[in-house]
This record gives C-alpha cells, structure tokens and sequence, in this order.
C-alpha cells in the first residue's frame, strides 16, 4: 500500500483510488495467498477506481496485463490475465454482494456492470421492435415532399433515418455539424403527427443550453416546412434536460420516472446524445414507454460524455460492426417511402437499421476548407489535417505558432472582440460575443481557460476598460449549473451591462429579445472570455480561435481538436505547435466499455 500512497502524492492517482484498494485487500484478506495477491488486488482496485473517474466503464485486463502501470513504480507489475482473473476469484471481490463484478476479461464496479447490462438489454429489445402501421397514399405524399428525392438517384440518408424512427422504437441519427439533424428531426416529428396527432412529444438533451437550442432549431425548421398550419403548430416548442424530463430528486439521487412510473411521452428525442453517460442513458431507456419512439441525436466523433461510458460512440459501432447490409424488411420500408434502394440481407442485424449517419456536411459546403480539416481530424489523417491548415489554398484555416503574448494570441479575432467591446446596447453585444469563440484543452495554465481570462482582462486594462471590479461591464459569463428559479441552464451565455450606475447580466430570451437577471440571483458561473472545449459542445460560433496547450496532455485527442474545430461557422484558427496538433489528431479516445460487444 505504502507504493498507492506514494502515486497519490505524486498525483499519479487519487485518494479515493488507494482508499478502494485498500477497502478490497481488507475484505480479501482471509482468502489471499500471500503478499504479492494482495499487492494485486490492491492496484486492481486503484486502477479501477482510476479508470471510472477518466470516464471508463471498466477495467479491461488485457490492457496493463503482464506489465507496470505506472512508469515511476516498476515493482507494481501486474500478473498475466489468466492469473489475474484467477487471483481476482480466489479473493471474491466480485462475489455475490461485493463491489466488484469480474465479467470476462472486464471488472467492473457492480452499478456500472448493471446499467451496461440493462441498457443493452433495453437497446435490443428496442431494435426489434417495429411498428406494425402500413404507409398509406397521404403518409407517402407527406413524405416525399419533405424528403424530394435527389436529382442523381443517390441514396438521401435524412430520408432513410425517417423511415427508420417511423418503423423503430430506437433510432440514432448521427452526423457532423451542419449534417441536417435537427432539421430531419423536425420533418419526422410533423411525419409522426401527420400519422397520430395526439402523439405526446418531449425534446431533451443533456444540458439546459442544448435543449433550448434543440426547441429553436426544430421551431426555425418547422416554418419551412410545406406542411398545413395545424399540423405546424402541433409541432414541440419547448426543450428540457434530461435531469427535468425524468424527475431528477437530489435529496435520493434518483429519478421520479423509470420502469415503474413511465413517463407518458409518445416520442422522446434527445439532442447532444454523445454527451449522455451510461447510468443517465440507462434511467431514459428504463423510463420510456416500450411503445414510444426513442430518437437520439448526436455527432460520434465528437467528444465523449463527461461522465462514465461512451453511449453513442458504443451503439455506432455496433451498428457499423454489422456491415453495409440493411434488413429486407427495413429496406422494402425505406423503397415504399422514399422509392430509395438500399443494400439489403436476410441475414442483417436489428442494430444497422436503428443506426443512420447523415454523411453530407451542408454546412461546410461553402467553407470547404472546415471540412476538409474536419474530416481529415475525424478520420485521424494527422498529416492531411495539417496540410490543410497550413496552405494557402483555404483561408477559412489557419494555424500560428505558440504564443503567451495575448495581443498575438487574440490577433485573428481581433476586429471581433472591438466589435462586442463598441456594441451599442446589449442586444448588439450578445449578438456580438455569439460570433467568436476562444476554446481551450486545459481549465489551468497560460493557455488554458484562466490563464486566458487573465489574459483578456490585462488586454483590457490596457485599452482602459476597469477589470479592477468583479462586475465589470462587458464580462462575459458561463452559467454551469441548472437554475429552474431563474430559468438559466448550464451552458447559458451572458454578458455584464452596466448602465447609469446599475449592473445587470443580460441572456438571450430565446425570442430573438434579451432578459436581465441581477448578478446576486446568478447561479455558479464564471468568466468566460476563453471555455474548454468540452464546455463548447452543442454551440456554434463564426470564428473559433482554439488554442493548444504548449505541451502535451492526456485530454488532447482527435475527438477534441474535431470538436474544437467544427463549432465554427466560417473561419478557424488554432494557436500552437504543428507537431503537437499532429500528436493529438492521431491519439483517439478509447472507453473501457462492453456496451458495444454486448450489441453485436
């Protein structure tokens, strides 16, 4: 134990890692053989304990058997996985009531181990159940003039993932940015009316910002649809979080809803899925009606959820593992709707009709150089990646050297940042603040989220802008935490205006208005001149200034440079090393998760 100890105070690992080795040699003991066991038993537990807070479900054997973990601990060696398991059983720390469920080649800690199983287990049965309505004349006509087909017989994959949530009870839409999810999402929820106009809809997503933005973009949508105005208006408006949908009590943890009190909604869709964890994921599966149509919607190259597990990431690959062939049933649906021809097999799989990737970026269409950049990051093309930023051929991107001179780091988004520091009011200033963007790897360090705030803040001293006082006018403000009583949401943006001695904190409505809120009936918050690129997810920005670490660090991989690029609109421009932006597009994230292999 004395080596734990000497790793935690190293940083190397957590308190509460050497605290679980500790608990699991104390409950082993009568039945390990020797020291050596226990010293085993010991780093499993820490590793395992690790492993969950980095967001893995589980601990996968194979991956440090048969050597030293921890570079500066030599003598930590663990066994081969064969005396690793056999260890593990003798000492029963995955027995019945133990913390610890030893399955296969993967420990888990038991809640884990349970919600994997019940979520597999909720996904397959979803996937084999289909609904049993024909498509009549009308429904055909609606949906082909929401889904025209295109003009050079290709397959229009918007169009297969409608025919895919009409049939199915559990559909994933997946697709980068500008892909058209929402959009499709809207003309699949006016199909659904069109069929039963009493159906209960409710739109969620992990976070308060990502829901309402989910409401906007299905109400934008909605107007352009050739659709009669009864069934426009029957169309959702309102957005809520996950946590609000189910009932989240925090004085039990728990949910209101699950398998015993369902929630009533007909159809649930859930935007920024990839940022929904395994145990949450887990609750709206168990509380959704076996008969409601469960539509999730998300980008599986982005980042993966905070929390534990890699939800999307898993059932994408499990589709993906499935092949190219589509069911026959599935592909005769998708021909009688949409006259479209897929390939199909007798043979094929549930999971490859419940999973469809929009693969045309409409978005990136009129800045080919995003794209390029972003395709080249998601299919870990480190050395295309860089030849895209660093020619001339596409303006849109760019990248300069590493700098901590913060009038050369904020040289691209200069003329930006004067335009928010000159806006007239604060409609103008929200507006203003909207279209840039500076994202960051790390929360600390020069380049990280406070190194760049102080950054900011010193830039603005020196124009004469008073950053003395903690309310300054013009500081911009992240909320992180959901405020029913306020009706402010993790992830919400608003910027300080102060005006004839009086100080407010001014937020989009979401009507196109601004609303005030005093700065003493703020929820936690902070400043937010630069955010990490996590805290980024499910936003957008004209110009997105991303800014490298100036050395590495275990958060920067290729599913955060892609998320950090694809927040924006027109341009990008990334600040650091060459070769460390090579390093991080070529390291992708990987989960300790049996979700997938449970689904094939």
């Amino acid at each position: 134990m004395k080596a734990l100890h000497a790793l935690a105070d190293r940083r190397e690992l957590e308190p509460i890692d050497v605290e679980l080795g500790a608990l699991l040699v104390r409950r082993a003991a009568a039945a390990l053989g020797d020291a050596d066991e226990a010293r085993v038993v010991a780093l499993t537990g820490a590793l395992l304990s690790s492993a969950r807070a980095r967001g893995h479900s589980c601990l996968e054997l194979a991956s440090v058997a048969g050597r030293a973990p921890f570079a500066s601990s030599a003598e930590l060696c663990l066994p081969d996985v064969g005396r690793w398991r056999a260890i593990l059983e003798r000492s029963r720390v995955g027995g019945e009531g133990a913390p610890l469920v030893l399955d296969g080649d993967r420990l888990y800690l038991r809640r884990f181990h349970r919600a994997e199983q019940r979520l597999a287990d909720a996904v397959r049965a979803r996937v084999s159940a289909t609904h049993a309505g024909d498509a009549d004349e009308r429904l055909v006509a609606l949906f082909r003039a929401l889904f025209p087909a295109p003009a050079d017989g290709s397959v229009d994959w918007q169009a297969v993932a409608a025919a895919a949530a009409l049939r199915g009870r559990l559909t994933v839409v997946t697709g980068g940015p500008g892909a058209g999810k929402t959009t499709t999402v809207a003309r699949i929820l006016a199909l659904l009316l069109h069929r039963d106009p009493a159906l209960r809809i409710a739109l969620a997503a992990p976070t308060g910002k990502a829901a309402t933005r989910l409401a906007e973009s299905i109400a934008a949508s909605a107007e352009r649809l050739p659709i009669d105005g009864r069934l426009r208006e029957r169309l959702p408006r309102e957005g809520r979080t996950l946590h609000r949908l189910l009932g989240y009590q925090p004085w039990s943890d728990r949910f209101a809803h699950g398998a015993a009190s369902p929630l009533a909604e007909d159809v649930i869709v859930v935007d920024e899925a990839s940022m929904v964890d395994v145990l949450l994921m887990d609750a709206l599966l168990a509380a959704a009606r076996p008969g409601a149509h469960v539509i999730l919607l998300g980008d599986q190259d982005q980042l993966a959820s905070v929390e534990t597990g890699y939800v999307l990431g898993d059932l994408c690959r499990a589709a993906e593992s499935a092949g190219e062939m589509h069911g026959r049933a599935f592909a005769e649906w998708v021909a009688r709707l949409a006259g479209a021809t897929l390939p199909s097999d007798a043979r094929a799989t549930p999971m490859r009709d419940a999973v469809v990737r929009l693969r045309r970026s409409y978005r990136f269409e009129t800045q080919p150089g995003i794209g390029a950049l972003a395709d080249a990051v998601r299919t870990g093309d480190a050395s295309r990646a860089v030849d895209v930023i660093e020619s001339a051929t596409h303006a849109e991107v760019r990248r300069r050297d590493a700098t901590t001179a913060i009038d050369e780091l904020l040289a691209p988004i200069g003329a930006q940042l004067e335009a928010y520091l000159d806006a007239p009011d604060p409609a103008a200033a929200l507006d203003a603040y909207a279209r840039v963007r500076v994202l960051c790897a790390l929360r600390e360090g020069a380049t990280g989220v406070a190194g760049l705030n102080e950054g900011v803040e010193r830039w603005l001293r020196r124009r004469g802008v008073f950053t003395r006082a903690r309310w300054y006018d013009r500081r911009p403000v992240l909320v992180t935490a959901n405020d029913a009583a306020t009706g402010l949401f993790n992830g919400d943006v608003g910027i300080t205006w102060s005006d004839a001695g009086r100080t407010t904190i001014c937020f989009p409505d979401g009507a196109g208005g601004v609303r005030a809120v005093p700065p003493s009936r703020l929820p936690a918050h902070e400043t937010a001149w630069a955010m990490t690129v996590h805290k980024s997810q499910g936003s957008e920005a004209e110009h997105i200034l991303f800014v490298l670490p100036q050395e590495d660090a275990r958060v920067l991989t290729r599913e955060l440079v892609y998320t950090a690029v694809t927040r924006a609109r027109r341009t990008v421009d990334v600040v650091g090393d060459a070769a460390l932006l090579a390093l991080a597009i070529g390291r992708a994230t990987t989960r300790g998760t049996g979700l997938a292999e449970r689904l094939r």
